[in-house]
């Protein structure tokens, strides 16, 4: 019994003890003079570095522990905002709510004076200076990161109410991560705890809004559009600076305004400190060039804080709103607020750089396991009435959904979305090796799954049925991942499938399909193959975005052998809706045989199925010797393809594309090029040309082309009513290719004459 009772004390002087570890402050700061809430207050524990801020009501919550301010029994907080003056509490060291008010400091008017330039150019040229000056200090930082991203609705978009008029909170996201940058401009954010409201899946919530988004830097990124900074080396250039305070302040204020509408740039103002030469705040708005869609309007407000000497993003608001008129049905409304907080730097850390080869957000394994005593301790903006409330709104429809306010949509377009969706992420491969319909199988029906069943095995099977061909096709692939980065890579294949000879990156398979069910057009060429083949690559860089949960490095090297057995497949007329009865493209006959071939894959910046970069290239070269390898065939391949992207004008781009081909030996028809790349009337790339039957074949060939993006020129800078709000851009673009065999006997029939392309058009 007495064991029991020591046990039951030690457990509740542990309890105590817990408790007494962390203090807890909470309160609002509110304007003095209007009593409205104030944003963006930096609330700081002089005896510690802990420090928070508020929110767009004013609320704030800090923990701080106890081990921080060690003898001690009062701390002194410390309330301040850019433009106010600052407000100083001493307060026990116990957990308190403290409701401040900030008065609105006076800004000193600047003096009227005559002058070539205005004075705040030459405080902005100081600023400069010592960003300079910090560009050559600083290579490194490590950091604490927290993110809320919030979603509100119109009520009948979201199909539910909140009690505050029109207005609904639709998702929340929110995460805590750690975060790294390294020069350039690497970063990598790791997320150690995430929550979402239920209708968002945890693994969609991947929102990490880190120091990528700094307004210190030479150029922002938002929605893929680059935005010059007011700090650009070039911006006493292109921005106009007008002082709004006096000289003589520590702190200035500075009206900045971008010359003109002909490049991308912000609009705002900057609170200055004179002392340090840095900027405490911005408030911004993109100008006129900037194309955001659905004419939305942004706000872009940052806060920094110098640590170690150093300037680092501390607080970030993006605020944005527009209405999306999608087909003239509904208009659904969108307001997007993003808040993060940064602290807990340590600048020039030591930073394995082998971490900035993963995504730039990746998901810790203990963020899938929901901590409240972590978000408990490190909450750093608390959740709003309304956002604890849509927390447990969301849930409820999860969980009764008979309460949903249906809609149309809802009962039926939602059901079919959700399904397509689901379809094309893990475990499947996509949409298109479920269905798809062309001119050799008719209707393909299928299925596709790609899973890892180990962190170190990637493993893909398909299995589909033709009911045109009345045959079967299958594949199975498996890819064994080496090392902790997981660069080096060995995979083994075995197939029996449909292949295309064309390249299948661009028309895709999914525009096949549309294209032969309406019109039974079908643009590919194809073979049928039974093998197998095995690889080993290498690969490096920061993964990047493919499709479908697929992630790949952006340079790498791969070596394969294959052997498989080539035959002919014969088209047949297909069912279209337009042009029923319309006999089907011959598809090009091609060597049957066995091929066994030794080849090699070279990617520097540059993937074939998406373009992840604007500069880059891939090498291939593909050889089949019987000296090698027991083969039908004697002929080596080598194709290259080369990627640039210049500026012409601010606004402007120009795209250069080259591709290069050459055949050695006995090239067979199913390893001919083709230059062609459009299909019933539509354009694909720098299409040269696109008909019924491919004239620009060959085993040797080579093409340049050009696109030159002049952006928004009409649109855009004339703001045409609802053309500018999607987007449409001006482009000119055309190219030169170039077709020839190596010798008259190896053409095949007359869809491989020798020819010279041409095409130059616009859109």
């Amino acid at each position: 019994m007495r064991t029991l009772w020591c046990t039951l004390i030690f457990c509740i002087a542990l309890s105590v003890l817990h408790a007494q570890s962390d203090i807890t402050l909470r309160g609002i700061v509110k304007e003095a003079d209007t009593n409205t809430a104030l944003r963006f207050v930096s609330v700081r524990v002089l005896e510690s570095r802990t420090s928070t801020m508020t929110d767009k009501r004013g609320a704030y919550v800090l923990r701080l522990r106890r081990a921080s301010v060690p003898a001690r029994d009062t701390i002194t907080v410390v309330y301040s905002l850019v433009g106010y003056a600052p407000d100083t509490v001493h307060i026990p060291l116990r957990d308190a709510t403290i409701d401040v008010s900030l008065k609105e400091r006076a800004f000193t008017g600047a003096e009227v004076v005559v002058t070539a330039e205005d004075p705040a150019v030459a405080i902005m040229r100081r600023v400069l200076a010592r960003k300079n000056k910090q560009r050559d200090s600083l290579q490194r930082y490590t950091y604490t990161l927290y993110t809320k991203f919030i979603v509100n609705t119109d009520t009948s978009t979201a199909s539910r109410g909140s009690g505050r008029g029109d207005t609904t909170t639709f998702s929340i996201l929110e995460s805590f991560s750690n975060g790294y940058f390294s020069r350039p401009d690497r970063y990598f954010n790791e997320i150690i705890q995430r929550r979402q409201t239920a209708n968002i899946p945890p693994q969609a919530n991947f929102v990490s809004f880190g120091t990528n988004l700094n307004a210190y830097d030479d150029v922002v990124t938002l929605l893929n559009e680059e935005i010059q900074s007011p700090l650009h080396p070039n911006a006493i250039d292109d921005y106009e600076f007008i002082l709004k305070s006096s000289i003589e302040d520590d702190t200035v204020v500075i009206d900045v305004r971008s010359s003109g509408d002909g490049r991308r740039a912000f609009n705002g103002t900057i609170f200055i400190d004179q002392r340090a030469n840095v900027p405490l705040e911005m408030r911004l708005v993109p100008n006129k060039a900037v194309n955001l869609p659905f004419d939305a309007s942004l706000q872009y407000r940052q806060r920094f804080v110098v640590i170690d000497g150093v300037v680092v993003p501390e607080a970030l608001s993006l605020t944005t709103s527009f209405v999306a008129d999608i087909v003239f049905l509904f208009s659904p409304r969108l307001d997007i607020d993003i808040e993060t907080f940064c602290y807990d730097y340590v600048i020039n850390a030591d930073i394995d750089e082998s971490i900035f080869e993963q995504r730039r957000v990746e998901i810790n394994e203990q963020a899938n396991a929901f901590d409240s005593t972590y978000w408990r301790v490190n909450q750093k903006l608390p959740l709003r009435a309304e956002e604890a409330q849509a927390y447990a709104d969301i849930q409820n429809l999860i969980d009764n959904p008979d309460s949903l306010q249906a809609t149309f949509l809802d009962n039926y377009i939602g059901p079919i979305t959700r399904t397509l969706a689901r379809l094309d992420r893990r475990p499947f491969s996509g949409f298109e090796d479920i269905i798809r319909y062309n001119r050799i199988t008719g209707l393909y029906v299928g299925a596709g799954l790609r899973f890892r069943p180990d962190t170190a095995v990637e493993l893909e099977a398909n299995l589909g049925y033709g009911t045109l061909d009345k045959r079967g096709y299958g594949s199975v692939k498996s890819t064994f991942f080496l090392g902790e980065r997981q660069k080096w890579s060995l995979d083994a294949s075995l197939f029996s499938n449909l292949q295309r000879r064309d390249d299948p990156n661009i028309v895709r398979t999914g525009l096949i399909t549309a294209t032969t069910f309406l019109f039974g057009n079908d643009y590919g060429d194809y073979y049928r193959r039974a093998g197998g083949e095995f690889g080993a690559g290498y690969s490096w860089g920061q993964l990047r975005f493919i499709r479908n949960d697929l992630w790949l490095r952006p340079s790498g090297i791969r070596l394969f052998v294959r052997s498989e057995d080539q035959s002919t497949a014969v088209a047949s007329n297909v069912w279209s809706v337009f042009r029923q009865g319309a006999n089907a493209r011959d598809n090009p006959a091609i060597f049957d045989g066995t091929m066994r071939s030794l080849g090699m894959t070279l990617r520097l910046d540059y993937t074939p199925q998406r373009l992840i970069t604007r500069t880059g290239m891939m090498l291939n070269v593909e050889t089949s010797q019987p000296t090698l390898l027991p083969s039908a065939f004697t002929f080596t391949k080598a194709t290259w393809i080369g990627v640039l992207r210049m500026k012409t004008l601010p606004l402007w781009t120009l795209d250069v594309v080259g591709t290069f081909g050459w055949g050695w030996g006995d090239v067979p028809p199913q390893r001919f090029s083709s230059l062609e790349s459009s299909v019933s009337g539509l354009v694909v790339g720098s299409v040269f040309r696109g008909m019924s039957v491919k004239e620009f074949y060959g085993d040797r060939y080579a093409t340049v082309s050009i696109s030159h993006n002049f952006g928004e020129v009409i649109p855009g800078i004339l703001r045409i009513p609802d053309i500018a709000s999607f987007g449409i851009e001006f482009i000119l673009f055309g190219g030169v290719g170039w077709t020839a065999f190596r010798s008259e006997e190896h053409r095949v029939g007359k869809e491989c004459s020798a020819s010279t392309a041409f095409c130059c058009s616009s859109d």
